[in-house]
């Protein structure tokens, strides 16, 4: 399983009003992603609703190492976020 966490560059987060984002994909798959949004909205609800997949992705990752596989986790910037 490869992991791929992508935060928004600084010259992104620059671009978009000092918004951060982050992304993971998973074996090239999106899997999760949040970002800033506008501070008076931010809710789990709206901009942070991708959290509710955090018990599935657990357990995808504990059945993939249950079941041998590899695990890497790479970490990177990317402007596309």
């Amino acid at each position: 399983m490869i992991i791929e966490v992508l935060h928004r560059s600084e010259k992104e987060v620059e671009a978009c009003d000092y918004r951060g984002a982050m992304q993971i994909n998973i074996d090239g798959e999106k899997a999760f992603a949040v970002h800033d949004g506008e501070p008076e909205d931010a809710s789990l609800v709206r901009d942070f609703n991708d959290a509710y997949k955090i018990p599935d992705l657990l357990k995808k990752a504990f059945e993939a190492g249950k079941n041998g596989e590899t695990l890497e986790i790479i970490e990177s910037d990317s402007d596309d976020i």
